[in-house]
């Protein structure tokens, strides 16, 4: 009977050190990816499964800094646009065509809302 009991506390801490081990290995897994090295694709051109790299040819390299690509490099700020200055008459002018449209639509909301509110039409009455 002694001899169960001590099996049993050994069989409950191996299985934690396995289940430990697992975590543990699963944690180094996950975290290996986050470095600058690819674990597997070092551990494939290591055993001869995948090749190197090949360098870029000159002529490759040199036409695709030269095409616009539409997408700004890293690092670099975008170019200053010349955005002239409104006088005060273009700036009344602005809110005088702004004011006019919210009048306009205003009152296109006015006009669905009473469109809305009318009673829906009675059906024919049916004779038999």
């Amino acid at each position: 009977m002694f001899d169960r009991v001590e099996s049993g506390l050994n069989m409950k801490t191996h299985l934690k050190s396995i289940v430990r081990g697992a975590a543990v290995s699963i944690a180094l897994v996950a975290l290996g990816g986050c470095g600058d090295t690819n674990l597997v694709r070092d551990a494939a051109q290591g055993v001869g499964l995948a090749g190197r790299p090949s360098e870029v040819t000159d002529f490759v390299r040199d036409s695709r800094q030269n095409a616009p690509s539409g997408f700004m490099a890293v690092g670099v700020s975008a170019p200053q646009r010349p955005a002239p200055r409104k006088t005060a008459t273009e700036f009344r002018a602005m809110e005088a065509a702004l004011d006019a449209d919210r009048a306009r639509l205003e009152a296109h909301g006015a006009a669905a809302r009473a469109a809305g509110a009318t009673p829906a039409a009675k059906p024919p009455p049916i004779t038999q």
